[in-house]
């Protein structure tokens, strides 16, 4: 691999997920915060929802009346919440494994170019 390609990767992997991650810990800051105290499910549910978005209909599919059809579409978010707060934490431990990954690959490069071997 070559250096910019070593720092575009680092940048996908490592970077963009924790910017997400903090962008996501300001915009939900007053949603799980009561009273100065932090609610940690909240918390994970809040950050973790437009990483679950599309699975969150995977399981339950709303039908009947409103009466039922609204707590499960709620439910739905909770779920999608759950699933993509796990892949929030995955994406942060990939970016933390990502940064002596990039050390090691920025001291073996090769340059500027490919060469193949």
């Amino acid at each position: 691999m070559t250096k910019s390609e070593v720092i575009k990767e680092f940048f996908k992997k490592s970077v963009l997920p924790v910017a997400v991650a903090a962008l996501l810990y300001c915009i939900f800051k007053s949603a799980y915060t009561k009273d100065g105290v932090t609610d940690y499910v909240w918390l994970f549910i809040l950050c973790g929802l437009p990483f679950g978005i599309p699975r969150m209909f995977a399981w339950i599919v709303p039908g009947g009346s409103l009466g039922t059809a609204l707590p499960l579409f709620l439910l739905n978010f909770i779920i999608g919440g759950v699933i993509g707060g796990f892949v929030l934490v995955w994406r942060l431990l990939v970016a933390a494994w990502y940064i002596p990954l990039t050390i090691y690959r920025l001291i073996t490069a090769r340059g500027t170019s490919y060469i193949p071997e």
